[in-house]
């Protein structure tokens, strides 16, 4: 399936797949509008959790070696700084430690599920 995906879509649409998505993260981790879901408790950190997943295992598909783990790396800073946005910038939302304890959990898990290593 990599390889198909990585033959039919070229780089820079790649590129541009991976910026769509950590845009589409930003919206809704800084809307001041809360966008979760109060289906049952602890729903939004699976919502942290299967996010960071599906980008990691999007990474771990368009990257290759290094570039797969400086990406993950990126992502546990992106998480971390999208909370501390959260407190500062937006009225009515606030850090929570465990939502980045989930949101690193997604991206661990999604280099596992892909690499068989962390």
């Amino acid at each position: 399936m990599r390889r198909l995906l990585l033959e039919l879509l070229p780089k820079s649409l790649q590129s541009l797949i991976t910026r769509l998505l950590l845009l589409v993260v930003a919206f809704l981790f800084l809307s001041p509008i809360s966008v979760e879901t109060k289906l049952f408790i602890g729903a939004d950190k699976i919502a942290h959790f299967l996010i960071f997943f599906l980008i990691t295992s999007w990474s771990c598909i368009v990257y290759s070696g290094r570039k797969i783990r400086q990406f993950a790396f990126l992502l546990v800073l992106y998480g971390l700084i999208l909370e501390v946005m959260q407190m500062s910038l937006i009225s009515g939302r606030n850090f929570e430690w465990m939502d980045w304890f989930f949101d690193v959990l997604g991206i661990l898990l999604g280099l596992f599920t892909f690499t068989k290593r962390l």
